[in-house]
Order: structure tokens, then sequence, then C-alpha cells
């Protein structure tokens, strides 16, 4: 049936999003480097298999996914899925690491405000005299690291179809690349299967 044609590759992208779940509730840095390496071999499958399932339709498919070979070429997040994932496969690199704690300050009135006096001891503020600040905590979390691939590096992605990522947080990137290989897989339902997803 036409709508099961692209089966395959709708199942690459569950596995991928049960990994991106898996990732989310990892209580180590290696069981969620485990998940993010899964995801990336499953949205890669997600593509390939995709390839595979329109082989009947091949000479109008390949000149149509062509605009989607390039952007997996220029789009830095597309690309460094890719890469990460081929590094993952073809070497013994760490695709991600642990980014250490930080504390910040920053002042209630978004305009900015002034510091009397602050005195720091071991990382706490013991003495402070000024306008209000917040004191935001960040906790260690993963990032994704550069990855070499064929003698070439590649850095964690700032940007994907032309929108900033603000953090190059594996979970982020993971799910920005499953709703980017979703939305493909229906386009290609769509103009090849005649079938709405």
């Amino acid at each position: 049936m036409a709508d099961d044609a692209l089966k395959q590759p709708r199942l690459e992208l569950a596995a991928a999003a049960k990994a991106l779940a898996d990732m989310r509730a990892a209580k180590s840095l290696d069981e969620f480097e485990i998940e993010w390496r899964s995801c990336l071999n499953h949205l890669e499958k997600a593509w390939q298999k995709t390839e595979r399932c329109c082989q009947h339709v091949r000479a109008e498919f390949q000149p149509w996914q062509g605009e989607f070979h390039k952007l997996r070429k220029k789009d830095m997040l597309l690309r460094y899925l890719k890469q990460a994932r081929d590094a993952d496969n073809h070497s013994v690199q760490d695709v991600t690491k642990l980014q250490p704690g930080s504390r910040g300050y920053k002042f209630m009135n978004p305009r900015g405000g002034f510091i009397k006096h602050m005195e720091i001891r071991n990382g706490e503020v013991v003495r402070y005299e000024g306008d209000p600040m917040i004191v935001e905590e960040r906790p260690p979390h993963p990032i994704a690291v550069p990855v070499k691939n064929n003698g070439e590096w590649f850095n964690p992605p700032t940007s994907h179809l032309g929108h900033q990522i603000p953090t190059p947080h594996p979970a982020l990137l993971a799910e920005l690349g499953i709703k980017f290989y979703s939305e493909y897989v229906d386009q290609v339902q769509k103009k090849f299967f005649g079938v709405e997803p």
C-alpha cells in the first residue's frame, strides 16, 4: 500500500525520537552519549532508507532530492549531524563532553544597575551592596564537541535554516534534526506517493 511505502524511514525517525527521550532521561554522561550516538545513526538511516524507498521513481526523485543534498552540505546543523554520525562510525572520537556548571549574576533591571561593593569568597558572594541582582545557576550539562572526519574538523552548529541555535546541547540538536527529517519524509510521501502524511 502507498501509505506504507515510507514505513522504514518512519521507524528510524521513531527510533531517533526514542533515543532523544532516553537522552533526556539519562542518569549519566555515558548513558546520554550512547543515546546521542544512537539518535545520530537513526537520523542518517532515515535519510538512506528514504532514498531506497524511492528507487522506483529514481529519475524524478534524484533531481528533486538534489536541493536536500546541497542543504545537508551547507546547513550547519545537518552537516554536523552527518559528520558526527560518520565520526562515531569510523573513528573512536567522543561526540559529547560535560560542560562544567557555572554561576552568573545579572541585574533585575534589564537596563543594568550599580554595584557599590561585592565580595566573593570561594565562589560565594559573602557581601553585596548595590542594585538588586539575580543569581543564575547553570548545572553541568553535556555539549556537542567538534568532530574530525577525513582530515577536516566540523564544529557544533550555531545555526539551522537561517535561525540561530542558542546552545550546542545534543538534545536540542537531535530535536531539530528529527523535525527536519520528519518534514523531509512527509514531503517525499506527498510528492512521490500522492498521500498526505
